[in-house]
């Protein structure tokens, strides 16, 4: 079977079941993977690990700021 026949059959299921337990545990495994795949991201460069390291020195050293996120468009 190939990868987009499985997908579909797997969409099927999902969209039969009438398990809430199932849908929360798949909903949690595609939140994970996003977050992975995110996670894989901002790691995948050099610059980027290194900007991210400092800004987590900078935050153990308590020079973060608190915004709202609100004001992060104006």
């Amino acid at each position: 079977m190939d990868t987009k026949a499985e997908k579909l059959e797997l969409m099927q299921l999902l969209l039969n079941t009438d398990s809430a337990d199932v849908l929360k545990k798949v909903k949690a495994l595609l939140k994970k993977a996003v977050a992975q795949t995110d996670t894989d991201h901002l790691l995948s460069t050099k610059a980027n690990r290194e900007h991210l390291a400092t800004s987590i020195e900078q935050l153990n050293k308590g020079k973060g700021k608190a915004i709202k996120t609100a004001d992060l468009w104006k």
